[in-house]
Protein backbone atom coordinates (compact mmCIF):
# COMPACT_ATOMS: atom_id res chain seq x y z
CA UNK A 1 0.00 0.00 0.00
CA UNK A 2 1.24 3.59 -0.89
CA UNK A 3 1.61 6.11 1.53
CA UNK A 4 -0.16 9.33 1.59
CA UNK A 5 1.76 12.75 2.30
CA UNK A 6 0.90 16.17 3.84
CA UNK A 7 3.34 18.98 4.89
CA UNK A 8 2.54 20.62 7.97
CA UNK A 9 4.37 24.01 8.94
CA UNK A 10 3.83 27.12 10.90
CA UNK A 11 5.40 30.92 10.77
CA UNK A 12 6.20 33.15 13.27
CA UNK A 13 7.30 36.54 12.17
CA UNK A 14 7.31 38.15 16.13
CA UNK A 15 10.15 39.44 17.46
CA UNK A 16 12.81 36.63 19.12
CA UNK A 17 13.71 33.51 18.32
CA UNK A 18 10.90 30.18 18.23
CA UNK A 19 11.04 28.16 20.50
CA UNK A 20 10.43 24.49 21.53
CA UNK A 21 7.14 24.72 22.65
CA UNK A 22 5.89 25.99 18.97
CA UNK A 23 7.67 22.82 17.91
CA UNK A 24 5.71 21.05 20.01
CA UNK A 25 2.19 22.57 19.54
CA UNK A 26 2.52 22.15 15.56
CA UNK A 27 3.47 18.36 15.97
CA UNK A 28 1.32 17.68 19.01
CA UNK A 29 -1.77 18.73 16.42
CA UNK A 30 -0.66 16.18 13.98
CA UNK A 31 -3.46 13.25 14.76
CA UNK A 32 -6.11 16.22 14.39
CA UNK A 33 -5.22 16.85 11.04
CA UNK A 34 -4.56 13.83 9.62
CA UNK A 35 -7.21 11.60 8.74
CA UNK A 36 -5.59 7.92 9.67
CA UNK A 37 -2.75 6.80 11.88
CA UNK A 38 0.30 8.63 11.56
CA UNK A 39 2.27 5.21 10.52
CA UNK A 40 -0.13 5.37 7.16
CA UNK A 41 0.96 8.96 6.12
CA UNK A 42 4.62 10.39 5.36
CA UNK A 43 4.45 13.81 6.99
CA UNK A 44 6.73 16.38 7.06
CA UNK A 45 7.04 19.46 9.07
CA UNK A 46 8.38 22.88 8.35
CA UNK A 47 8.80 25.86 10.35
CA UNK A 48 9.60 29.59 9.50
CA UNK A 49 10.29 32.31 12.14
CA UNK A 50 11.59 35.82 11.42
CA UNK A 51 14.54 35.73 14.09
CA UNK A 52 15.33 32.02 14.02
CA UNK A 53 15.15 29.35 16.78
CA UNK A 54 16.24 28.36 20.01
CA UNK A 55 18.47 25.40 20.29
CA UNK A 56 15.32 23.22 22.15
CA UNK A 57 13.79 24.33 19.06
CA UNK A 58 16.68 22.64 16.65
CA UNK A 59 17.25 19.74 19.12
CA UNK A 60 13.08 19.36 19.41
CA UNK A 61 13.15 18.93 15.53
CA UNK A 62 15.81 16.12 15.05
CA UNK A 63 12.93 13.62 15.99
CA UNK A 64 10.33 14.11 13.40
CA UNK A 65 13.52 15.72 11.01
CA UNK A 66 11.15 19.21 10.31
CA UNK A 67 12.68 22.05 8.10
CA UNK A 68 13.92 25.01 9.77
CA UNK A 69 13.78 28.08 7.66
CA UNK A 70 14.50 32.03 8.77
CA UNK A 71 14.12 34.85 7.16
CA UNK A 72 17.53 35.50 6.12
CA UNK A 73 17.15 32.06 4.43
CA UNK A 74 14.56 32.99 2.42
CA UNK A 75 15.52 35.70 1.50
CA UNK A 76 17.54 35.59 -1.56
CA UNK A 77 14.72 33.47 -3.19
CA UNK A 78 11.63 36.28 -2.44
CA UNK A 79 13.94 38.50 -3.87
CA UNK A 80 15.01 36.69 -6.95
CA UNK A 81 11.32 36.42 -7.96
Amino acid sequence: MESEGILLGEAKWGEGKVGRDVIRELIDKTPKVVPSSKEEWKVHYVFFAREGFTEAAHEEVKKDRALLLTLAEMEPDLRAR
